[in-house]
């Protein structure tokens, strides 16, 4: 199960996981990493971070697109919602995968807002997919949700405001409410 555990889970590190709760603190992780990392971790999001925040080779296209705004509101203490966005949107991929018991539940961190249990992942995977490196159809409906909830929730966010602000719901809870929901799904006791 570990070896299983190991191939899937490929976002972040415990080591490379510092207490996240506020738009600020998403911010500088986000500005202190490489942007190979972020296209290899996130994907599509993570040359969109690179552009909006103006890190290595995105940094034209952010200029371009308003990056150099990002810069000039950062200083003057606020991030410019499209930023935010970007930042809650890459963190919904990054902290997908953290290692349970690496962060406390409920702490206000980005982990505990955007990481899902681990059994419950692989189960869901080897279910939907057969494979559990590839994302099951309810994490994905999960990851639709917390996009609409993350763009709804970004207007006027300042670096000082807590993620608990932000966001008031996790990404464990709406699988959950979403689990219990279907009615395919009957959870039930199995024998005496």
């Amino acid at each position: 199960m570990k070896l299983i555990m190991e191939n899937w889970r490929g976002y972040l590190n415990e080591e490379e996981l510092p207490s996240i709760t506020t738009i600020g603190e998403l911010h500088e992780f986000f500005m202190k990493r490489d942007p190979s990392w972020l296209q290899k971790k996130l994907g599509k999001y993570g040359s969109v971070v690179s552009k909006a925040l103006g890190i290595g080779a995105g940094a034209a296209a952010g200029a371009a697109t308003g990056g150099a705004g990002v810069v000039a509101g950062a200083a003057a203490g606020a991030l410019a919602e499209k930023v935010v966005e970007s930042l809650l949107m890459a963190s919904i991929l990054a902290f997908a995968n953290i290692p349970d018991g690496s962060y406390e539940p409920g702490d206000g961190s980005a982990a505990s807002f955007f990481d899902l249990d681990d059994n419950l992942q692989v189960f869901l995977r080897q279910l939907d997919t057969k494979d559990v490196s590839k994302m099951s159809t309810p994490e994905k409906e999960v990851f639709t949700e917390m996009e609409r909830i993350v763009k709804q929730a970004t207007r006027g966010a300042e670096p000082d405001t807590p993620l608990s602000n932000v966001l008031r719901v996790t990404a464990q809870e709406l699988l959950d409410r979403n689990l219990l929901s279907q009615d395919k799904i009957k959870i039930q006791t199995v024998g005496g």
